[in-house]
């Protein structure tokens, strides 16, 4: 390792040692060290060799003055140790005469001046002094600088060299040789790039070379392909300069290479990597994309754009989805990319619903993944999507059809299934209704008997509500299978409905359930029989009574819409009833009951099905309400409410012109 380079100081004062056992040395020698413009210094004397190694020469003084005129062995012991820890502190021997000198001849080359003690003209003490501290600073920092040269030189892994005018190599550096396979730096000397590359890559570099020498401009940073007499090749990157001497005279050249042979393979295999990866993304069947943490693309293909309804791919980078989908859609989808980019967590084959601007629904099959840089935080995310808008069609039609198929095979099972309690009815009526009649006729003429002990009057009481209700039963099927015969007149359905509402007000008065009217005024007539109608409100009302024991709202709705899509399944029931285009009138009529149970949902409007203990209810009220509301050409739907508790009974009705 190289010591640190002390500082040097330049001014005329100078610090001295004189190394001496005999104390009247120093007196003699300030006799002689008088100041001057040119020359002052302060002296310090330590007699013994041991004394001096307490200190560290270079920060002591400037110069040394070693007084050889003791015992030889010591002082050449002095010299020994002094040339080694100097540095750029100079060295001066004070002798008694030249004799004296030639013993020291062995040791001679390491003192900077020898100073002859006893013959010292006037003055010359203090510039041989000056003089040789001069010189051993200039020695010292020449020294330094070529021991930093040839640390870099040594230690670098470029190769370095210096050419002559010829391109013949004057200099080279180890690692040069080695990476050339050289045994050291001076098997190179003298050749030039002609004796260690192929004749084409040795021409081009002579031809640079003598360029630089021609004009003295440097060549900086240029890519180099070497190939070898063996065929091989190294890739490196040069720059190369003029060489000058003191007078600034080109000389010849110097550069320094460094191997960037994988650096290079490493941008080839990347370049042949994104052409890849180019080619799969612009030519895959599903479309590929690449957003950053706000939702911007910054790479996207062709059918990923066209997914989005762009006709560009360039259109889209930059964008987001709130540029492409519908503000809901949009803000879902987003909402599910940030998911992934804060957990972290990839999404695989989810079925995407969106809605485009145009008002077209478009389904993607897409599984995403984060895209993070190399210190793992997620920048962004990977996506790759399938439009599998036929499919779904597909799928959703087949599905359609195949739920037709099941509705049309119920319907005709509880077509059948009516005929047979049309026909039980009939026999109800003959069988049971006679008997009923006779036990009623009985049981009040029982009563009528003056009076009864009270648990016989009770019993008797009994039997009388258990014969009234069933009779009452009896009358029901009788309805429910009889033919219905409606007479279907153009009329307003909130007349109807405030014809109802007026009947109840006292069942809603006893039940504490409040009224709220959210009817619009401005409706279109619709055909309707009101008297069947009227039963129809009549039954959704008491229903939704029944549900609220602690009170609640009821809350009454009409309001038209209009038709304009047939809804996932294009054979439903909706379709059925309606096209598009068309305007239909909606009542709806809302509770804040305990809703409907989910296995139930599909039973509510089937004969015989309650909810209710045995005793309240028949089963028939909301079977013979959809009949009702299928002789109007209408649709009834009844429904939990969204987002609150409570069901909601929806009936659809055609509007007078359309019906």
């Amino acid at each position: 390792m190289l010591e640190s380079t002390p500082t040097l100081r330049h001014n005329s004062r100078y610090n001295l040692v004189l190394l001496s056992p005999d104390p009247a040395e120093e007196a003699v020698l300030n006799h002689h060290l008088q100041p001057t413009e040119e020359f002052s210094c302060t002296l310090r004397c330590i007699e013994t060799l041991e004394q001096l190694k307490q200190f560290e020469i270079q920060s002591l003084c400037d110069a040394v003055l070693l007084d050889i005129r003791i015992e030889k062995p010591l002082a050449e012991e002095a010299i020994q140790y002094l040339s080694r820890q100097k540095g750029s502190v100079a060295l001066l021997c004070l002798c008694q005469n030249h004799t004296q000198l030639r013993q020291f001849r062995e040791v001679m080359h390491s003192v900077d001046d020898y100073i002859l003690a006893e013959f010292l003209p006037e003055g010359e003490l203090s510039t041989r002094i000056a003089h040789s501290i001069r010189r051993c600073r200039k020695e010292y920092e020449l020294l330094s600088e070529q021991n930093l040269l040839k640390e870099l030189l040594d230690n670098i892994p470029d190769a370095i060299y210096f050419k002559n005018t010829n391109s013949q190599f004057i200099k080279v550096n180890t690692a040069m040789a080695r990476i050339y396979d050289h045994s050291g730096p001076e098997e190179i000397l003298g050749k030039s790039d002609f004796d260690l590359f192929t004749h084409e890559h040795a021409q081009r570099a002579y031809d640079d070379e003598q360029e630089i020498i021609k004009t003295g401009k440097p060549l900086i940073g240029i890519i180099e392909k070497e190939t070898m007499p063996d065929g091989t090749f190294k890739w490196v990157t040069t720059t190369k300069m003029p060489l000058k001497d003191n007078m600034g005279t080109i000389i010849g050249t110097m550069g320094i290479s460094r191997s960037v042979t994988e650096l290079k393979n490493a941008q080839e295999a990347l370049a042949r990597e994104t052409a890849l990866l180019k080619t799969i993304i612009e030519h895959a069947l599903a479309g590929i994309y690449v957003k950053d943490r706000e939702g911007r693309y910054l790479v996207i293909n062709e059918r990923h754009a066209n997914n989005l309804g762009a006709k560009t791919s360039k259109e889209c980078v930059g964008k987001t989805l709130r540029d492409f989908y519908s503000p809901e859609d949009a803000d879902r989808a987003m909402r599910f990319d940030e998911e992934i980019m804060q957990t972290n967590k990839g999404l695989e084959n989810m079925v995407d619903q969106r809605t485009l601007p145009n008002g077209e629904k478009t389904w993607l099959l897409t599984s995403k993944v984060p895209f993070s840089d190399d210190k793992g935080n997620c920048i962004g995310l990977v996506g790759i999507s399938q439009d599998i808008t036929l499919q779904k069609k597909n799928e959703l039609q087949l599905k359609s059809t195949i739920q037709t198929l099941e509705e049309t095979k119920l319907q005709l099972i509880e077509a059948e299934k009516l005929k047979t309690v049309g026909r039980l009815a009939a026999g109800v009526a003959h069988e049971v209704k006679n008997p009923l009649s006779v036990v009623l006729l009985g049981v009040d003429f029982l009563l009528s008997q003056g009076e009864l002990d009270p648990d016989i009057t009770s019993m008797l009481t009994d039997m009388r509500n258990a014969a009234l209700k069933a009779n009452e039963v009896v009358f029901e099927l009788l309805d429910y299978s009889s033919p219905h015969e409606v007479s279907l007149v153009p009329a307003n359905i909130n007349e109807t409905i405030e014809h109802v509402l007026t009947l109840m007000r006292h069942n809603l008065r006893k039940a504490h359930v409040t009224l709220i009217d959210e009817r619009s005024q401005e409706l279109p007539k619709v055909y309707i029989d009101a008297s069947k109608i009227d039963q129809v409100f009549i039954n959704l009302i008491l229903n939704a009574i029944s549900v609220m024991p602690k009170g609640g709202e009821l809350i009454v709705k009409t309001y038209t819409k209009r038709m304009n899509a047939t809804g996932a399944n294009v054979s439903s029931e909706m379709t059925e009833h309606f096209r598009i285009g068309d305007t239909i009138v909606v009542v709806e009529i809302l509770d804040t009951g305990t809703g409907i149970d989910d296995n139930h949902q599909n039973k509510v409007f089937d004969p015989f099905f309650s909810t209710k203990t045995t005793g309240e209810g028949t089963g028939l009220g909301l079977s013979v309400t959809r009949s009702i509301v299928d002789m109007h050409r209408g649709m009834i739907t009844l429904e939990n409410r969204e987002n609150q508790v409570g069901a909601c009974a929806r009936i659809l009705f055609p509007t007078a012109d359309k019906a």
